[in-house]
């Protein structure tokens, strides 16, 4: 009896705790603290710095210390510096993800540059299981500039808010981490004490005027921010919720605070009375005295505003903040409190003191929206068409119209439909149908795809130079080119991002409609001047953790892929081709500017290839600079790279460079006398495509191209 007695009370506890363990699941921990950089921004080839290395160091090791004790799920940090080093170091220390923005700079090329020591910014860690993703950042002040860890070039100070994304049990959830400007808050306190100042002789007349339009520029501008936070923040999905918090610079009662509670509907996570939640105070922390120095000198004063600023940091008050979004109740605020509030050997870890939140997750993990790892069916629609009016060098002046259907079968399906004519005879008609559509199942999981294309794209006036990197331009001559193309291809998401493919492929070239005296006309095999057909299968496996299959930001794409076409009776075409590709993309810096590589390696085996079974390089897909087929061989290598960067709205340009070669075996590759191009271009995001159009700079001619799609 004693021990069925234990065995129940065991069995109870033990459930209790397993209850209590599920619970915590849907508890988030937030910290934000401003780690303070211990500059004074004063100065052009370096900033002047309040402490020594060695104190900065100790600084960064009591805060590491005094975050592992409180174990927070996400961390928002603010002016750290540098903010690459300083967020990468302390998410490594703590083994968590991290998202990061530059704010301060000045104007530097790979960390080079001035002010040498200022490279202030944002940043956000959150645990690995959280999964962490960099979604946008919003500039809410500052003049135009490059704002990047490779790149930076400003001149002014710059405010902005760093946007990500983490997911909890399959809900996802913005993370908003704001740093306002740290402007006193001006009333007839303050505005008789300038007054004070000049009275008594410790102000000049040039000075005092100097200070008031200090004031002036700068009154107000934290609410300006304030304004253009809230639009932003309302450009995010309504039903997604998010949690906001950073360094807001801002009393409770203050106009921004109030501003942003009422548009948005944010509920405080404090849950103590005012004169418990200083996250500012000068009675504490010894720190803050590096602010407050300035106007305890006894000598004559030379900068107003200086002075009333440090006066106004002599006051504690609380700056600092964890707001949710109108999805959350107050009753999701577990607990709000003040944190690193306690010194290690007389040294407290910043000027700030923390502000810890527990929030529940409970509801909106019930009510929100869902984003799982598995493909899962969408009830959106959408139509988009486009008419086309256009200029390419090998089509010459074009017109048609491009249709995308999403879902309107309620399959999750698409129809990519484009219908185009040309004056120097291009009749391009092509069907791409995909089940699920493309970008609806990048990065999932989803046991079985579909995707059938037909394409017809008769080229009347297409181009011949000859076979080789020898072939010259002033060989060109013309033939009609009439391909068709139908593949059926079957696709699997092992995990979201390692995708395995095959399929099988239909096509037939014919060549015709020589010049007199053509070379390509009498070119062995006789298939040059006929139509050659083939049958094959292909297969491939790639890894790719692109963040979009239309327009990716992040990520790589690696791929390996193999194609036959084997000797039957009813085609006349039996090779076996092999390919290798590898895409690279990374944002560099604000403005949001993507770099893109892509390196491409394609060799054939087979005897006797006609001219439409080779392998082409030069267009619109390859090298810009080059017309279509300007090289033809068996094996090629092409290297694309490009800046893309936004203008305004949907509009976007990019700059890259393009360089290839052929060869007749991939043993015979080498890195010689590669054909190069620079190029420039438009782009124009629709919802579910990219309009394309691209000017190439090539030795022998310009190609100018549009097309669909980024060129990869």
């Amino acid at each position: 009896m004693k021990s069925i007695i234990i065995s129940v009370i065991l069995i109870i506890v033990l459930s209790a705790k397993l209850l209590n363990a599920a619970q915590e699941d849907h508890n988030l921990k937030i910290v934000t603290v401003n780690v303070w950089s211990g500059l004074d921004y004063d100065g052009i080839i370096s900033v002047g710095e309040y402490e020594k290395p060695q104190r900065r160091k100790e600084r960064f090791e009591i805060l590491l210390k005094q975050l592992k004790a409180e174990d927070p799920d996400v961390i928002f940090i603010q002016e750290a510096n540098p903010v690459g080093g300083f967020s990468a170091g302390l998410a490594d220390s703590l083994s968590f993800d991290e998202i990061h923005q530059l704010c301060l700079g000045g104007i530097k090329i790979a960390g080079l540059g001035i002010p040498s020591n200022l490279n202030e910014g944002i940043a956000i860690l959150a645990k690995p299981e959280l999964n962490l993703k960099d979604k946008k950042v919003f500039k809410l002040a500052g003049s135009f500039g490059i704002y990047g860890d490779v790149v930076t070039l400003h001149t002014d100070e710059s405010i902005f808010a760093l946007v990500g994304k983490i997911t909890v049990n399959n809900s996802p959830i913005y993370l908003i981490n704001v740093h306002l400007t740290a402007e006193p808050r001006f009333n007839n306190e303050l505005m008789d004490k300038i007054d004070s100042l000049k009275n008594n002789g410790l102000l000049s007349e040039e000075n005092y005027n100097e200070t008031l339009a200090k004031i002036k520029k700068v009154n107000g501008s934290r609410l300006k921010q304030t304004v253009k936070l809230i639009d932003e923040l309302n450009s995010l999905e309504k039903d997604v919720p998010f949690i906001i918090g950073g360094d807001f610079n801002a009393l409770p009662g203050s106009p921004e605070i109030l501003l942003l509670k009422e548009k948005l509907d944010l509920i405080d996570s404090n849950l103590y009375e005012e004169g418990n939640n200083y996250t500012w105070n000068p009675l504490i922390n010894d720190n803050i005295s590096y602010s407050t120095q300035y106007h305890k000198t006894n000598r004559v004063n030379t900068n107003g505003y200086k002075y009333i600023e440090s006066l106004y940091d002599e006051k504690p008050r609380r700056i600092d903040y964890i707001f949710m979004s109108r999805h959350f109740g107050e009753k999701n605020a577990l607990d709000g409190k003040v944190i690193l509030d306690e010194p290690q050997n007389g040294l407290f870890a910043s000027d700030h003191f923390g502000w810890s939140a527990t929030i529940d997750l409970s509801d909106v993990i019930k009510n929100s929206p869902k984003e799982y790892r598995e493909f899962m069916p969408v009830t959106k629609n959408e139509i988009e068409a486009l008419p086309i009016l256009s200029y390419d060098t090998d089509a010459g002046f074009g017109y048609g119209a491009k249709l995308f259907l999403l879902n309107q079968l309620g399959m999750s399906e698409s129809f990519d439909i484009v219908g185009f004519n040309s004056t120097n005879g291009e009749r391009w008609y092509r069907l791409v149908f995909s089940i699920p559509d493309f970008e609806l199942r990048q990065g999932k999981i989803y046991p079985l795809s579909f995707d059938l294309m037909i394409d017809y794209d008769k080229w009347i006036t297409n181009n011949y130079f000859g076979i080789g990197n020898s072939s010259v331009f002033s060989a060109r001559e013309y033939y009609t080119k009439e391909p068709l193309e139908i593949s059926l291809t079957l696709s699997k998401g092992f995990t979201t991002k390692t995708v395995a493919q095959a399929g099988v492929r239909y096509k037939s070239i014919k060549n015709s409609n020589f010049e007199k005296g053509s070379i390509l006309s009498n070119l062995t095999p006789v298939l040059n001047r006929g139509t050659a057909k083939y049958i094959s299968a292909f297969a491939n496996i790639r890894y790719d953790s692109r963040d979009s299959y239309i327009n990716p930001a992040n990520g790589i794409v690696a791929q390996g892929e193999i194609e036959f076409a084997p000797k039957s009776k009813i085609v006349n075409v039996a090779f076996a081709r092999y390919a290798a590709t590898f895409q690279y993309y990374s944002v560099l810096f604000y403005p949001t500017t993507i770099f893109a590589a892509r390196l491409n390696v394609t060799g054939l085996y087979g005897d006797n290839l006609p001219v439409q079974a080779l392998l082409s390089i030069g267009g619109t897909n390859s090298l810009r600079g080059y017309p279509q087929d300007r090289f033809l061989d068996k094996a090629n290598m092409v290297f694309n790279s490009e800046l893309r960067f936004p203008i305004y709205g949907r509009l976007g340009a990019v700059l890259g460079i393009d360089a290839g070669k052929v060869w007749s075996s991939i043993a015979d590759i080498d890195f010689k006398k590669w054909a190069f191009n620079p190029d420039l271009g438009l782009r124009f995001y629709m919802d579910t495509f990219v309009v394309r159009f691209d000017v190439g700079l090539g030795p022998e001619t310009t190609g100018i191209y549009f097309n669909f799609g980024q060129l990869f």
